[in-house]
């Protein structure tokens, strides 16, 4: 992972010249700038967006002024922030999200050096170790369907968990909860919450796909599960949170339900039925 993140440095800052270094690498010698890269503590995140890691990169230039400290930190979250990284000798794909500042501006004279740090909580996405022998949940399949049909070609469609290598823009959708509820003597109704994940290349694209989709079930009412059988889905609710982080949290929470009858137990049907129009006193 760490070794991902350097080379994408290297490629993507011209001014470092390809000096990015593990912290014991760099001496009071070192040609600057130069870019140092600590990584730190790894905790599991969730099903769905495999684990995370937090790396701080810590951009690294002689003693002169601060603008041009600005202005290396800027290539290096425009370079790590949102972007799909492949670590070239492991295969392991992530993705780096910006945290913030770590701590303050830091001088060294006796290196004659400023340098600032800079937090990233790294997800890393891992393949499925065992191949799924179970189909997806219907309703998932035909919610991410209706999505295809809704954003069209440009927008890829994922089911459950992002998985290695995926692209932008996308949408992941994913069960949350399942409710079941009687309602007569010969029916029930399923309820299911889905949350769904839209990831754009850019911020603008990433609102547009979130509101296509509002927009979208908002005028539906109905989703198709079964069209030959005629079965839908009801629209009962839907939200989005744009503040949410689209890998990790997602910003749309979709709640659709739909009544089933009972399984009823078949029994011989009578063959006639004979009365006798006295009633004896």
């Amino acid at each position: 992972m760490r070794e991902g993140i350097r080379q994408k440095l290297i490629g993507s800052i011209p001014d470092i010249g390809g000096r990015a270094y593990d912290p014991n690498a760099a001496s009071s010698e070192t040609v600057k700038p130069y870019m140092v890269v600590l990584q730190g503590e790894e905790t599991d995140e969730s099903d769905w967006a495999g684990f995370r890691r937090i790396v701080e990169v810590w951009p690294t230039l002689a003693r002169n002024n601060f603008f041009d400290l600005d202005a290396l930190c800027d290539q290096v979250t425009a370079s790590l922030d949102g972007q799909l990284i492949t670590d070239p000798d492991t295969g392991e794909v992530f993705t780096c999200i910006y945290q913030g500042v770590s701590g303050q501006d830091h001088t060294d004279a006796d290196w004659d050096i400023i340098t600032r740090g800079l937090k990233f909580a790294v997800l890393a996405l891992q393949p499925v170790a065992v191949q799924e022998v179970y189909a997806d949940d219907p309703w998932l399949v035909a919610l991410a369907a209706w999505t295809e049909t809704e954003l069209g070609q440009d927008w890829t469609v994922y089911k459950g968990r992002w998985p290695a290598g995926y692209y932008k823009p996308s949408v992941l959708w994913r069960l949350s909860e399942i409710r079941i509820a009687g309602r007569s003597g010969a029916a029930y109704e399923v309820r299911k919450v889905f949350v769904g994940h839209v990831l754009g290349s850019t911020p603008n694209e990433q609102l547009q796909g979130v509101t296509a989709i509002l927009q979208g079930l908002g005028g539906a009412v109905k989703l198709p599960l079964d069209v030959a059988d005629r079965r839908y889905m009801t629209v009962s609710s839907q939200r989005a949170d744009l503040k949410a982080d689209a890998l990790r949290a997602g910003q749309i929470t979709l709640d659709l339900f739909r009544m089933t009858l009972r399984p009823r137990d078949e029994v011989p049907l009578m063959a006639a039925v004979h009365y006798d129009g006295q009633v004896e006193v």
